[in-house]
């Protein structure tokens, strides 16, 4: 039987870490997103639209060129060895061949595709055991989506992802910070990230799955968040000593230590002061109000620059 485990989160809630111990119980966790699944399981891609695949490709297409990837944070990221992850050309004929008969066939073959490809870690998983990271759940008829996956996947099972919305903002903020592009950095406005937090919380109340606190990734004992997640999933836990491994944060190799430390909110991206703000207007509804998501925003511009300076100094 084919298992399939969805990772619900939206933003910044370390969806990548719970992958990376989920592959310690034997799924395969892949660095590869947005293949569309949902618009299949929705019916607003026909099973041989081949759109997919076309998703597929330009995902191995881009990971076979040089690029820094993953890791526990933007930071983190940037400091890194540009590498390759995939080799395209061995998998490029197979991608070609792909004859699907049920949605659920067809994404297991472009994700065994995609694992085939994989050169920058040795692949020992359950090629029938899938984690799926979604970053749009909310986009969605949640309660036709959540059907539509029972419907037609063997056994799917869900986790819920939840983050304190200051420690949210302030890492996501930390993403525009670092943004190459000024337009980027600018166009950053809290009340419209707000939206989408509380659309994301309001979604996954409703349907049913494990919740797990970002906190509690870092707080809990490894080994106890390990045998908790693998009794819901029904399988066995890790055998291996947890807190000798290494973890794969979406295409990065990382060493325990470093990968259940907490990163972001050890840095002021946003300040104190401005997180209290945020969370005050968000706790009371103003936050999507006006003048108060103006001032919100200039707030974070201040914010912004204001860390930038002293990161040229």
């Amino acid at each position: 039987m084919k298992k399939l485990v969805l990772i619900n989160s939206f933003g910044p809630m370390g969806s990548t870490l719970l992958s990376g111990l989920i592959e310690k119980m034997g799924f395969t966790n892949l660095p590869v997103r947005k293949l569309e699944l949902h618009n299949y399981l929705m019916g607003k891609e026909a099973l041989n639209s081949g759109r997919m695949q076309i998703r597929l490709k330009a995902a191995l297409s881009e990971h076979a060129k040089l690029a820094r990837r993953g890791g526990v944070s933007v930071l983190d990221r940037n400091n890194q060895k540009p590498s390759t992850l995939v080799n395209y050309e061995t998998v490029e004929t197979a991608l070609e061949k792909i004859n699907a008969t049920t949605i659920q066939d067809l994404y297991f073959q472009c994700r065994n595709i995609y694992e085939d490809a994989v050169t920058y870690k040795k692949m020992t998983s359950n090629r029938d055991w899938q984690i799926e990271l979604t970053t749009d759940i909310h986009r969605y008829d949640h309660h036709a989506l959540y059907q539509a996956y029972q419907n037609h996947f063997d056994d799917v099972r869900m986790i819920h992802l939840h983050r304190p919305f200051s420690g949210w903002i302030n890492s996501l903020a930390s993403q525009a910070f670092l943004h190459p592009q000024i337009k980027n950095r600018i166009k950053f406005f809290p009340h419209m990230r707000y939206n989408d937090y509380a659309l994301y919380e309001e979604a996954v109340a409703a349907m049913p799955g494990m919740d797990i606190a970002f906190d509690d990734m870092f707080d809990t004992p490894i080994e106890t968040l390990a045998q908790k997640i693998a009794a819901f999933l029904d399988v066995p836990p890790p055998s291996c000593e947890l807190r000798h491994e290494s973890y794969d944060l979406y295409g990065k190799i990382t060493p325990y230590e470093m990968a259940f430390t907490r990163f972001d909110d050890k840095i002021e991206f946003l300040t104190p002061a401005t997180q209290n703000y945020l969370s005050m207007l968000a706790e009371n509804g103003k936050i999507k109000k006006s003048p108060y998501n103006f001032l919100a925003w200039i707030r974070y511009l201040a914010d912004m620059i204001k860390f930038r300076m002293k990161a040229q100094n």
